[in-house]
């Protein structure tokens, strides 16, 4: 009786601090939405919300099925040298700038992000020449007024999968920066591409109809693409092409000019370093122990059998 009595003591406490535990932690609705500003440029600890994570020892920001519909100017705001991994549908509107970018960004991941801005989807505010924004995975669409994309310095890449831009003015840029680059996936818009210095066209796969040329640049390059009305792109307001090679991201460890399938041999090189560093002393070990045992048996020693 004594023992009964104990057990349910003890599962009423489990209960108590479990709900306990429900209640002081943070609980978000799944597709809840969020009516301010995200900031994470300044963050400096872990932070949370519906649809976001900020790992902040690892400057990784998950978004989950995040939902912003704000009137402040700013929906979301990243800080330089951070990774974005997209996992579901993630939606942000803002009045004036859908996401700001302080510095270097990668976006990585399966998942999907749509962005409506008033006047720019995605606000490069860095006036640094080194930093790069690169869309490496995932699928985007932004809608704008002024800019889809836009950038007075940092270098913007678009690798894949997909992104698709509309702007509510055909005459505003879909992308404009200094130097830009398309270089695998679907790239779709209703409005030029333009860079003031150097825009690099290489293996994407492009439909871009718009009022003007459809890609300019003081240094315009197209390599690795297939015009579907055939030819050569000389200036036309429309460019609809297939791209004939897929883009293969830099490396991460070694940079620019090394292709990113080298920092895949160099983690097979570190994992086998790894093994022989366990294995090998491991089998030394066990032949040190069977030449003692044999000495050991040949002097009259009774040794266990191996």
């Amino acid at each position: 009786m004594k023992t009964s009595v104990k057990i349910a003591s003890i599962l009423t406490l489990l209960i108590a601090v479990l709900t306990l535990s429900c209640l002081l932690s943070p609980a978000y609705a799944a597709g809840e939405t969020i009516t301010k500003t995200v900031n994470i440029a300044a963050a400096n600890k872990n932070e949370s919300g519906p649809g976001y994570n900020w790992a902040n020892r690892y400057d990784v920001l998950t978004l989950s099925g995040l939902r912003i519909e704000t009137d402040d100017p700013y929906g979301l705001r990243l800080p330089k040298n951070c990774k974005v991994i997209l996992e579901g549908d993630n939606y942000i509107k803002a009045s004036k700038y859908g996401i700001s970018l302080s510095g270097t960004v990668d976006f990585k991941g399966s998942g999907t992000l749509t962005v409506e801005a008033g006047e720019i989807g995605f606000y490069l505010i860095s006036q640094d020449k080194t930093q790069k924004i690169r869309l490496i995975e995932g699928t985007y669409t932004i809608t704008a007024g002024k800019w889809g994309i836009y950038s007075d310095a940092a270098d913007f890449s678009f690798i894949g999968d997909s992104m698709t831009v509309n702007m509510t003015d055909p005459s505003a840029p879909a992308i404009a920066g200094r130097c830009v680059n398309l270089l695998g996936g679907t790239f779709t818009s209703n409005a030029p591409v333009e860079a003031s210095q150097a825009l690099l066209v290489n293996g994407v796969t492009l439909d871009i109809r718009a009022d003007s040329p459809a890609l300019s640049a003081k240094n315009l390059e197209i390599k690795n693409i297939e015009l579907l009305n055939g030819g050569d792109y000389n200036g036309e307001n429309a460019i609809s092409a297939k791209g004939l090679a897929k883009f293969h991201a830099t490396s991460v460890l070694l940079g620019e000019g090394v292709p990113g399938w080298v920092d895949y041999l160099l983690l097979l090189a570190a994992l086998a370093v790894v093994a022989a560093l366990i294995v090998f002393p491991s089998l030394r070990k066990k032949k040190k122990k069977k030449e003692l045992y044999e000495r050991l048996a040949k002097e009259g020693y009774h040794v266990p059998e191996a």
